[in-house]
């Protein structure tokens, strides 16, 4: 590990509905030094966000009661979360989904199945930013 990262470690919130994408991002990030939080949908995922401020949020578009679109606008509206960096993390590989999600404040997007060096340079060049 660099000794950069044994400063301070990315502290990544993963907002998604299935346990198995969660436990592979989880694994993937923690075996490369970062720290995660799960949130297994929406509504807890923005209680988590805003209790443990984390550097990055890796959002799920296609979720239960509350999707990550309408996650994204509370988080950006709010004054805890709104500088939070989202990258999303999803299926929905059209063309609209990405410039929705561009245009709600998305760092990044990120379509499944992906590389773990994408994810993990997405999630570099969105902590840059904040």
């Amino acid at each position: 590990m660099a000794a950069g990262n044994a400063e301070k470690r990315i502290r990544v919130l993963i907002i998604d509905d299935d346990p198995g994408i969660i436990k592979v991002i989880s694994l993937i990030l923690e075996t490369r030094g970062f720290e995660t939080t799960e949130a297994k949908d929406g509504i807890s995922g923005i209680e988590i966000a805003k209790r443990e401020n984390p550097d990055v949020i890796l959002l799920d578009i296609m979720m239960p009661e509350l999707d990550g679109y309408e996650v994204i606008k509370r988080l950006k509206r709010d004054p805890d979360t709104w500088s939070i960096p989202v990258v999303f993390v999803t299926a929905k590989t059209t063309t609209e989904a990405m410039e929705m999600g561009t245009s709600l404040g998305a760092s990044g997007y990120l379509t499944k199945p992906f590389h773990p060096e994408d994810l993990i340079a997405m999630i570099k060049e969105a902590t840059k930013q904040s």
